[in-house]
């Protein structure tokens, strides 16, 4: 088995060679930056949150809208397509930057501060989306087991485009404090969330009435411990080595070699990169003896890689699956979810006796949905594997309305801030 393995290593190596694949990497991503500083160009000067421009950009440059022009040849397009399809690379490291962002943002002291609103707000945001979303699906005539899987996955929140907002705007204050944390929070929420209706689902498709009490509960429990224990652990190592360092350059390749490091051993022991990668921040922000000035590095580093990550976000639309029942299903599950997490957030803030700010404004920082939701998406379609049609369908919603939720909910997240008057001023013009 070994030397056919090899020999089928070689013949690969020799075909990227012969065709210079990395090559036309290169020239992809060349184009992709470029077009990004024109982006920026045009965001600054009509102040709009540059995330929804990367984005827009994105979808423009979809495989369907290139597949469409008349004057590239058919082998460019397959390699256009070939070339976005392997940028995978790309969307974990930056996921894996987010993820860190917004732990090193969450400190013992903060939860504390929060106290029972942050569990109240996850929570009825969280369950309200799955619920309103259940029941909206039923609603338009879908089968049982569609309607669980869009609920579960509703409950997920993007934290890329919220972060990249209040980032750019250098948002502070109660409601910014909120809306991190509860991003930070939700992924975990919703993993345990589908881990435990995705099993309910399958057997009502299927038709079985026994349920795997390991898939159901103690996978997801494990998932997410483990997880945390290893993103503690990396963290807490870090932080040691790094506070011994006083050069910039052996702090920024430690904190590299941190990150890649927690998405790498996640993605091996099939734990969650996200929440691993957020305890790294955690144990960045809570451990140190000292500061360790690495806001600025992260900052700096990650444009470029933000940049790419949005606009391969936006490449991943497709148009072709667009009809009135696709449109009628997406329309109620982007509604619905809205409600739940705005209405929820609301809710769980009124009970917790909440700031107003907190009670009108959080929600909208919460609309954004992609990363998880679409990884989780994955899952269905490698799930149903009898009816490819179902994992299709529900992939491409979430495709579709991630896309559109980028734009939409990073609107949305700068109107919030505004309004709760957390945006630096130097930022408002």
């Amino acid at each position: 088995m070994e030397p056919e393995i090899i020999n089928q290593l070689y013949q690969i190596e020799e075909w990227f060679l012969e065709n210079q694949v990395s090559n036309k990497e290169l020239y992809l991503i060349a184009f992709f930056i470029t077009t990004a500083l024109l982006i920026v160009l045009i965001a600054k000067k009509y102040n709009i949150p540059i995330v929804v421009g990367y984005v827009f950009l994105g979808i423009l440059l979809s495989i369907e809208v290139i597949n469409a022009l008349p004057f590239l040849t058919m082998a460019q397009k397959v390699w256009y397509a070939y070339v976005i399809n392997s940028f995978e690379y790309v969307t974990q490291l930056a996921l894996g930057f987010i993820a860190f962002t917004i732990g090193s943002e969450l400190s013992i002291r903060l939860f504390k501060k929060l106290g029972k609103s942050i569990t109240y707000i996850v929570l009825i945001q969280g369950l309200g989306a799955f619920l309103l979303v259940f029941i909206g699906v039923l609603l338009i005539g879908y089968e049982l087991y569609l309607a669980l899987i869009l609920g579960a996955i509703a409950s997920a929140t993007a934290p890329a485009a919220t972060v990249m907002v209040i980032r750019e705007y250098n948002a502070e204050g109660p409601v910014t404090s909120m809306i991190m944390a509860v991003v930070g929070l939700d992924d975990a929420l919703a993993l345990i969330l589908f881990s435990l209706i995705k099993p309910i689902a399958y057997n009502q498709y299927t038709g079985q009435t026994n349920f795997n009490l390991n898939h159901m509960i103690f996978a997801p429990i494990i998932e997410v411990l483990g997880s945390i224990l290893v993103g503690i652990t990396i963290g807490y190592l870090s932080v040691k080595l790094m506070e011994g360092f006083e050069d910039k350059t052996k702090k920024i390749l430690t904190l590299i070699a941190t990150i890649v490091a927690g998405l790498s051993f996640a993605i091996f022991f099939e734990f969650s990169p996200l929440i691993t990668n957020m305890t790294i921040g955690f144990a960045y922000r809570n451990f140190s003896r000292k500061n360790l000035n690495i806001a600025d590095y992260i900052d700096t580093l990650t444009i470029p890689l933000y940049a790419m990550f949005f606009v391969l976000a936006g490449t991943e639309i497709r148009f072709s699956v667009v009809n009135p029942s696709f449109i009628l299903l997406a329309a109620i599950y982007s509604i619905t979810r809205v409600i739940g997490k705005i209405g929820g957030t609301s809710l769980g803030a009124i009970l917790s006796n909440s700031s107003e700010n907190i009670k009108k404004y959080v929600g909208l920082g919460l609309l954004p949905q992609s990363g998880v939701a679409i990884a989780l998406a994955y899952t269905v379609q490698n799930e149903f594997t009898q009816e490819p049609k179902i994992g299709l369908l529900v992939f491409n919603i979430l495709l579709f309305t991630a896309a559109l939720t980028e734009i939409f909910g990073s609107f949305a997240t700068k109107y919030a801030l505004t309004k709760a008057d957390e945006i630096n001023k130097s930022q408002k013009r």
